[in-house]
């Protein structure tokens, strides 16, 4: 029942009324959709999992991170079937942003075309860091780009939202741009009912409105305006408002005059978007959804969208109205839409009392739809023929989802071989970081659902903003002299008055693991050789931190940590078969590294010693593992031997069973015991780096009590 959309309370009634044992309560469900969700995502990370699911089923994706954090910043899909659909119908396009439809408060882009048989389609959505210029622009040049070679949108319907419409005029500088005719007319409304006392001149001035709005032509528009301005000059600031506002700059943009020279169908409005947004945050249910439960409901509504469009496609091609038997539609019945269909019929009867004067017609619904006026419809009828087919724009007569062009590349073999070898050579002139940096990027490519992507940070913050008063009050008023720590000396008097203390900001600490001091917590014998002990968060990724942390990256790339290593066991997958044993392990390792969200489960900590060969390799370190139970040396398993003034130890240890911290130990200390995989599967090249830890490793034996493991057993994080 989760699967197909139905909600918690309606899954409890269902059960209820099977079974009225049933002892279930809302937890109960929510508990077990919960496990289902852990179940289906295999152990992947949200961002791992929407990719994986992006791929089964074949969507376009794009999208742009941050480089620094790997955090994704605009994101952008769209279904095969709406690609199909835009490429069939690409005309006329409807874009607009829609507001709280998931927890990242990120704005959704979605651009809705609109099919023959009249009804509305989703072409594509974007999540967007921002609305601004950039982003959008953005969007709109990864769907130029997937449109591919076919027709570019003609007409374009959006708001007044000016980084949105620079963005168009970049990316689609050939289409004709229209601003929504409602909602400018709900905004004239809105601003004028204010400025006119009494309601019967108001729906006066909007009446004039609408009729300069609806003007025919220039010259009628101008008469209007004229009218308008000599009727309500007695009004200057509603004139004023719808001037200055709407008519100088864009008049063009949804007066009729203008808007009726384009074919755009009959789309002067966002309204379809609009209904589009209600119907998407109906089927979201929340503001705040995951982008991966988000894709699974749009989705839904897309596969459902899809299947009324065929449907529809089926009904004009099969279903023969009796408006539509008469001799005038016999080209017509079946090879265009109903709507088209409903649309000529309205002409007929006009065609009546217009006859063949092209004056009198005004033939709007040719320029604007692409099908036969009033006059051309008498002069058939004089002719005593039926409406040509031929007479009719193609947009009515597709009645499939098949595109309008085929694309050069369709029937063109594409060859990758040329591409790979250009990697193949840039790959060999880059540095290791640089080689790992491009394998990291050439595996996400091939598998998408490994990206080491990380879902935006959610505000999750309840506190209100400080209201003007508080601020003032704690001395935070940006004009107050106390909030720059300025010394205020009144005029007249020579008292000084002391700034207010600022208050200390509330720090959240973490709960340490033992009121006691860590280094009790190492062997006896190794105790006066440990400098200090640097703790870390508790939080599941301590033994990341701790890396982290001691190559000075901070304990807060721990994730850096992660993707390194990650990195580290794919790039070597043989080797590291062989020393853990089994592809088994090797899965299991890379299962346990690729997640990449804070408060890990038990499954995703860091084990040693096995991630020891993985740290101590990629980083080119000695690593040392020390604890009450085991202590052990990591040695570089494929690089030549550092002078030992250039080699880099660190040392991180493991105390309470449960948690990683860093170590500091003094100069000179003893050595754990080298780890024996290192001895049978080191490189050959790598021979040499245990020579100068003999007589340490010596020192060790004598003074750490044997009972502490010096071989490669396993230890895992536990809470």
């Amino acid at each position: 029942m989760s699967k197909n959309m139905v909600r918690p309370k309606e899954i409890l009634d269902t059960l209820k009324q099977r079974c009225d044992l049933n002892a279930s309560t809302i937890k109960t469900i929510y508990n077990a959709r919960h496990r289902f969700k852990v179940a289906e995502r295999a152990g992947r990370t949200q961002m791992q999992q929407l990719f994986a699911q992006l791929v089964e089923h074949k969507y376009i994706e794009w999208h742009r991170k941050c480089d620094d954090t790997e955090t994704i910043t605009d994101l952008f899909w769209t279904h095969p079937t709406s690609l199909d659909l835009l490429r069939a119908f690409p005309h006329v396009l409807i874009m607009d942003c829609t507001y709280k439809t998931n927890r990242y408060q990120m704005p959704l882009l979605e651009i809705v075309g609109v099919t023959s048989t009249d009804m509305t389609f989703s072409a594509c959505f974007a999540y967007l860091q921002y609305d601004r210029e950039d982003n959008y622009a953005w969007a709109l040049g990864i769907l130029r780009s997937v449109i591919g070679e076919g027709d570019l949108p003609s007409v374009i319907v959006t708001d007044r939202e000016m980084a949105l419409m620079k963005a168009i005029s970049t990316v689609f500088s050939g289409a004709t741009q229209f601003l929504c005719r409602w909602h400018i007319n709900r905004n004239v409304l809105v601003k004028c009912k204010k400025l006119f006392e009494t309601k019967e001149k108001l729906d006066r001035f909007i009446m004039s409105w609408n009729m300069l709005v609806s003007s025919s032509s220039e010259e009628q528009y101008i008469w209007q305006l004229a009218m308008l301005n000599k009727e309500f000059n007695t009004y200057p600031e509603a004139l004023e408002y719808v001037r200055c506002s709407w008519l100088d700059s864009y008049k063009d943009r949804f007066v009729a005059a203008w808007t009726d020279r384009s074919m755009h169908f009959g789309n002067t409005t966002t309204n379809r978007a609009e209904g589009s947004h209600a119907q998407l945050k109906r089927q979201l249910g929340s503001s705040q959804g995951t982008f991966e439960s988000s894709w699974t409901k749009i989705h839904n509504l897309l596969e459902l969208q899809h299947t009324n469009i065929k449907a529809s496609f089926e009904k004009s091609k099969i279903v023969v109205q009796d408006n539509f038997k008469s001799s005038e539609f016999k080209e017509l019945r079946g090879n265009i839409s109903i709507s088209a269909l409903e649309k000529i019929l309205a002409e007929t009867k006009r065609a009546n009392s217009v006859g063949i004067d092209q004056d009198a017609c005004g033939c709007v619904i040719r320029h604007t739809h692409g099908l036969p006026c009033a006059h051309e419809i008498a002069e058939y009828n004089r002719e005593g023929r039926p409406i040509p087919l031929d007479c009719i724009h193609p947009h009515w007569c597709k009645l499939d989802m098949l595109a309008t062009a085929t694309p050069k590349s369709s029937s063109m073999e594409l060859d990758c071989i040329p591409e790979l070898k250009l990697i193949a050579q840039r790959f060999k002139e880059y540095d290791s970081s640089r080689k790992l940096q491009l394998l990291n990027k050439l595996r996400e490519l091939a598998v998408p659902e490994s990206t080491f992507l990380i879902k935006p940070e959610v505000d999750t913050s309840t506190r209100r903003d400080h209201c003007a008063f508080e601020l003032v009050q704690s001395g935070q008023d940006s004009y107050s002299p106390v909030a720059i720590g300025a010394t205020a000396v009144s005029s007249g008097s020579s008292l000084q008055h002391k700034p207010k203390r600022i208050q200390k900001q509330k720090v959240i600490r973490t709960r340490s693991l033992r009121p006691i001091s860590y280094i009790d917590l190492f062997p006896d014998g190794l105790r006066p050789y440990i400098h200090h002990v640097k703790d870390v968060k508790a939080d599941g990724n301590c033994g990341f931190r701790a890396i982290a942390g001691l190559m000075g990256f901070g304990e807060d790339e721990w994730p850096h940590v992660r993707k390194d290593l990650l990195i580290e066991l794919h790039a070597h997958v043989d080797h590291y078969r062989q020393l853990y044993g089994t592809q088994l392990r090797v899965d299991e390792l890379i299962h346990t590294l690729s997640y990449l969200e804070d408060c890990p489960p038990c499954d995703r900590w860091m084990t040693m010693p096995e991630m020891g060969h993985l740290i101590s390799s990629h980083y080119n370190v000695v690593l040392y593992h020390l604890s009450m139970e085991q202590c052990l040396t990591f040695l570089p398993l494929r690089s030549v031997p550092l002078p030992k003034v250039s080699r880099r130890e660190i040392a991180i240890g493991f105390v309470n069973q449960n948690h990683f911290v860093e170590v500091f130990l003094v100069p000179g200390h003893p050595t754990p015991p080298i780890a024996t995989n290192w001895q049978r599967y080191h490189h050959s090249c790598a021979q040499g780096w245990e020579s100068a830890y003999q007589s340490r490793i010596q020192h060790f034996t004598e003074i750490v009590s044997p009972d502490v493991t010096t071989c490669e057993t396993e230890t895992i994080e536990l809470n």
